[in-house]
């Protein structure tokens, strides 16, 4: 409404027909890209009467004005891989989290938050690839045009690698850097790394527990740890510790998984890989805390993985 009166009128001297509004945008105080993208659209603004008042926060005070929905725009980012579509449209309805779920309670009918939230629920029910991308269409088209979240710019994640060093390719998932795969053409075979972190340079490898999602946990437990599958270039689902799998539909309307396990896999102990250690992983992961809304409960894993269990190696 805003913008369609300042555009009907056109001249500036007759913007003050259009009733005058102030806007209130926050920032991440020490984030030069998001400062300079907010620049450009406060000039915008500008140009038809409408006033902004941006204020630059420190983490602490920033997230709670998030998470209050204390803004009419907050400048934010998403992790992006591995955080897959779904989860990360899950993350939208956590109270306490991101500025999606306090702005949502803007949507206008006949959308609303719980609606938009069982679309985004339904979408793990859809079994082809057709309607997976039908069903994510409608629901960013609705988040897009209410205003509630519009993509605005992308990150490159550089690497600098010595010209001794060869081998290396970016990994699929911010702050993943596979080292591991790294071979050493000439000179020492000692290799010092500098990874970058949310906020400067990693300085510690956290606590190590592949089944947490800090940017620690990435970057150092990719170098470690190894799941049935992975993300490959473009997303595509590969084969790693399951060498395959075997979709079944069950008479209760679900789904039931069986995985192929490699053989010949040994841990760093010498001890073997095998159906078992897969299912004390899957014990582990959904049992409490794991299985609430701050881990893995947030995109609704615990909601649909009922059972697992080991028939030999599978």
């Amino acid at each position: 409404a805003i913008l369609a009166c300042a555009l009907a009128f056109g001249s500036a001297s007759q913007l003050d027909k259009c009733q005058r509004h102030t806007l209130d945008f926050i920032l991440l105080k020490g984030d030069p890209l998001t400062a300079q993208i907010e620049d450009d659209v406060r000039a915008d603004l500008a140009k038809i009467g409408i006033t902004v008042n941006t204020r630059l926060l420190d983490k602490p005070d920033y997230n709670a004005a998030m998470q209050q929905g204390d803004f009419h725009l907050c400048f934010t980012e998403s992790w992006g891989p591995p955080y897959d579509p779904h989860s990360f449209a899950t993350g939208w309805f956590r109270p306490d989290n991101e500025a999606h779920y306090p702005a949502m309670d803007g949507l206008e009918a006949p959308m609303t938050k719980e609606i938009l939230q069982q679309k985004v629920a339904d979408v793990l029910k859809a079994e082809t690839e057709v309607t997976r991308q039908a069903k994510w269409t409608e629901i960013l088209q609705e988040m897009h045009n209410q205003a509630i979240s519009n993509p605005m710019w992308s990150r490159r994640m550089p690497a600098v690698i010595n010209r001794r060093l060869q081998n290396y390719n970016a990994g699929p998932q911010q702050w993943d850097y596979p080292m591991h795969n790294i071979e050493v053409a000439t000179g020492s075979r000692t290799v010092t790394v500098a990874p970058g972190a949310q906020t400067g340079l990693f300085k510690t490898t956290g606590p190590m527990d592949p089944h947490s999602y800090r940017p620690n946990e990435f970057f150092i437990s990719n170098w470690i740890y190894e799941g049935l599958v992975y993300y490959g270039q473009g997303g595509i689902i590969e084969p790693m510790l399951a060498t395959s799998w075997v979709v079944t539909d069950t008479a209760d309307g679900g789904q039931e998984y069986a995985f192929t396990l490699r053989k010949n896999v040994l841990f760093h102990d010498g001890a073997a890989f095998d159906c078992a250690a897969v299912k004390m992983n899957f014990d582990h992961v959904l049992q409490p805390p794991l299985n609430t809304l701050n881990y893995h409960g947030w995109y609704y894993l615990p909601k649909y993985a009922t059972n697992w269990r080991c028939e030999g190696e599978v």
